[in-house]
Order: C-alpha cells, then sequence, then structure tokens
C-alpha cells in the first residue's frame, strides 16, 4: 500500500495548527465560511502578523470578538 502523497503546503499547514499558529490564509478562509464581509476580514488581518499566533495575538482578536469559541458556534460546532 502506498501513502498518499503529501504536498509541503498542507505539512507545513499542519505544523501551524498543532502549535496554535494560523496564515492569513488559513484565517480568511475561516472568516469567509463564517461569513464575516471582506472589509472586515481585511481589517483585522491589517491587525496581525503573518502567521497569526493565536496566544500572541489574542488581545487584537478579543479585540474583534473573535475566539474559538465563537467561530465555532457561528459555523454550527460544539466545543
Amino acid at each position: 500500500m502506498h501513502k498518499p502523497i503529501t504536498t509541503d503546503v498542507s505539512i507545513q499547514s499542519r505544523r501551524n495548527r498543532d502549535s496554535g499558529l494560523r496564515s492569513h490564509a488559513e484565517f480568511t478562509q475561516v472568516l469567509r465560511r463564517v461569513g464575516y464581509s471582506e472589509d472586515f476580514i481585511v481589517e483585522v488581518l491589517g491587525q496581525l502578523s503573518d502567521p497569526i499566533d493565536l496566544q500572541r495575538d489574542q488581545q487584537v482578536l478579543a479585540h474583534y470578538q473573535l475566539s474559538s469559541e465563537r467561530l465555532m458556534d457561528r459555523l454550527g460546532g460544539s466545543p
């Protein structure tokens, strides 16, 4: 049996998730899926370096009322 080929991007993406980091592209995808406007997304990302460190950037995210709980709720998930 062969293992599926994994691209460097998906490996890096997995590493980022495990370490609490999110790229701007990943975060944008989540915010769009939740239904935030492009203007809102641009404003938020303008305040955050890439990659976003969920611990380091906690205050900025809280200012925009963005928490994992709130995003999960808007996505219809449960913790």
